[in-house]
């Protein structure tokens, strides 16, 4: 395969996953009568309830690169969090006009072949929206989390949902055009316009270059968010239409202690907006090739690169330049059954993409490899979700991440991060 189709696999190897649309509004907690849940994310593991939130923002000191005619820079985001008081209805995982789309999409990318998947407008978070935020002293560590490219905001929420029930304040955050579809309050979706610009490139360095200018506007993109949480912080609402907050979330936020945290691209984000903020203490990286400018600077300060099998210094951009120059506390840890999209919420559902993958389409009996609850059929579906059973990924990934943030933003040391464990024998220590 060309080394261009290599980069742009590994960049957009989540664009089609979960098809980037977000909710802004909670729905009824009961299911459509007669359908059941897709896939159900595992309950958080920690001592919180949490709550929820979605919050629109707009930074007039920003045009956005990505459209035309020029206007500001808008994003929605999402805070999750810890609450004493599980009141209001569980968000959702996607809107029912959502759904259908998303659902297309993601059978289409596991056997070429689009149809429904049911089910999907019935997935439930365990977050309630608009809880009240948990009183705590000094406020809670808060993690910056930035999705993979065309995936949306709450497409990791097994791993936010962890860390906000451990005691955290976690801030999912959707950069507009990048994802398949951004919806904003009023029923205004925003459309990924960047997938046709990559597709339009050729040139490798061109590539790398185009690359780089996504995780500078994402890194922007964050360091904005935290401007503007400092503004909640102190009891100003940054919400554009003005929205009613959760009560509790002045004085809420410890931004002394700010870790970030991406998948694929964000993983690349989290690196760049650390490079570029001193702001953040703390950086996980899950998969994601180092793109940007910065990438081989390295940093001083905590980081954690959580690879997949696949992923190492010799096949993935930037990964070992980043790797030798980290300065600070850091780890490199791989979990060597795990592909590319184990770290995205749909591999909750791989059974069900298994179900509905046709007995001809994306089926090769010379990759169909035993592994976790046993055989995928398609070769597809062990290409982006690796072997390993869906709900154990998610409990491993949540040990290790939220290890990581608990030592570095709480103070909680683990032994998780010194030595292998017997545990969680699927995770290697490669430094």
């Amino acid at each position: 395969m060309h080394p261009l189709s290599l980069t742009r696999r590994r960049l957009l190897g989540a664009a089609t996953i979960g098809a980037a649309l977000t909710f802004c509004t909670a729905l009824p907690a009961t299911a459509s009568r007669g359908t059941r849940p897709a896939f159900r994310l595992p309950a958080p593991t920690g001592p919180h309830p949490i709550g929820s939130v979605p919050l629109h923002l707009v930074d007039p000191s920003r045009t956005d690169p990505w459209v035309a005619p020029t206007r500001p820079r808008e994003l929605m985001i999402q805070l999750w969090y810890p609450t004493a008081h599980a009141a209001g209805p569980p968000a959702p995982w996607l809107t029912p006009a959502e759904a259908g789309p998303v659902g297309r999409d993601l059978a289409e990318t596991v056997s070429g072949v689009q149809r429904d998947l049911p089910g999907l407008a019935e997935v439930r978070t365990h977050a309630h929206v608009g809880a009240p935020v948990a009183a705590r002293r000094g406020g809670w560590p808060v993690v910056l989390f930035s999705p993979g490219f065309g995936a949306e905001r709450n497409s990791s929420a097994a791993l936010v949902e962890e860390l906000a029930s451990r005691g955290h304040v976690v801030v999912t955050v959707d950069h507009t055009h990048d994802p398949l579809a951004v919806e904003f309050p009023g029923g205004r979706v925003e459309p990924n316009t960047i997938t046709a610009l990559v597709a339009q490139i050729e040139d490798p360095a061109q590539f790398e270059a185009f690359a780089a200018k996504m995780v500078a506007v994402r890194s922007a993109d964050l360091r904005f968010v935290l401007d503007r949480l400092t503004v909640l912080d102190g009891g100003g609402n940054p919400d554009v239409q003005r929205r009613r907050l959760p009560a509790g979330m002045c004085g809420s936020l410890q931004l002394t202690r700010v870790g970030v945290l991406g998948h694929s691209l964000g993983g690349a984000t989290a690196a760049q907006v650390m490079h570029d903020d001193r702001r953040i203490r703390a950086g996980l990286n899950l998969d994601g090739a180092l793109y940007g400018a910065d990438a081989a600077a390295g940093l001083d300060r905590p980081f954690l690169l959580f690879a997949a099998g696949d992923t190492d210094g010799g096949n993935t951009p930037g990964w070992q330049a980043f790797a030798d120059h980290l300065r600070g506390w850091h780890r490199e840890l791989r979990m060597p059954a795990a592909r590319h999209l184990s770290f995205h919420d749909s591999v909750l559902m791989v059974p069900t993409l298994a179900a509905s993958t046709p007995p001809t389409a994306g089926r090769s009996p010379r990759r169909r490899t035993r592994g976790g609850s046993g055989s995928l059929p398609g070769a597809q579906i062990t290409d982006a979700y690796g072997t390993i059973d869906g709900p154990r990924v998610v409990a491993v990934a949540r040990a290790y991440v939220g290890a990581f943030f608990d030592l570095h933003l709480r103070g909680i040391d683990s032994p998780l991060l010194d030595a292998p464990s017997a545990r969680y024998p699927e995770i290697r220590f490669v430094a």
